[in-house]
C-alpha cells in the first residue's frame, strides 16, 4: 500500500521516503522495517532473507542500524546443541507509531521556535 503525504503546494512525498529521511535510513533498512511492521510474527534473519528475497549476509547491518535507532527489537533464542544463539526481530507497532509522531512533533516545535527567532531578527534590522 502506498501512502503519500501532500504538501500545501500539491507536491507529494511517499511516507516511506519521509521515514527514511527522518531517521537517516536506507531503502534496504526501510524494506526490513516495513516487513516487520507488516507482520505480527518475530522473524529470523533467514525469514527476512526469504521474504525480501535478499542474501542473509546483507541483513545483519541494516537490522543493527534499525535496532540502534529504536525502530525494531529483537529476542535471543538458544541455538540447538552447540549452535550459536539465534535472534528474532520484530516491532512494537504502537511504539514505532508513537516514536515517529513524537519525533515529528519535536521537529515541528524546533522549526517553529527557530523560524520565529529568524523572522524576529530580520524584522529588527
Amino acid at each position: 500500500m502506498e501512502f503519500k503525504i501532500q504538501f500545501p503546494d500539491g507536491r507529494q512525498v511517499d511516507f516511506h521516503k519521509l521515514v527514511e529521511f527522518l531517521y537517516g535510513i536506507t531503502d534496504s533498512e526501510m524494506n526490513i522495517l516495513h516487513l516487520l511492521l507488516s507482520t505480527d510474527e518475530k522473524l529470523s534473519v533467514e525469514d527476512i532473507s526469504e521474504r525480501l528475497k535478499i542474501a542473509k549476509t546483507s541483513i545483519s547491518k541494516p537490522v543493527n542500524i534499525l535496532l540502534s535507532k529504536g525502530l525494531i527489537m529483537r529476542d535471543k533464542t538458544e541455538g540447538e546443541g552447540k549452535r550459536r544463539p539465534k535472534y528474532l526481530y520484530y516491532t512494537d507497532k504502537n511504539a514505532v507509531y508513537n516514536k515517529i509522531v513524537n519525533d515529528l512533533e519535536a521537529i515541528a516545535k524546533i522549526f517553529c521556535e527557530k523560524y520565529k527567532s529568524h523572522v524576529e531578527s530580520v524584522v529588527a534590522k
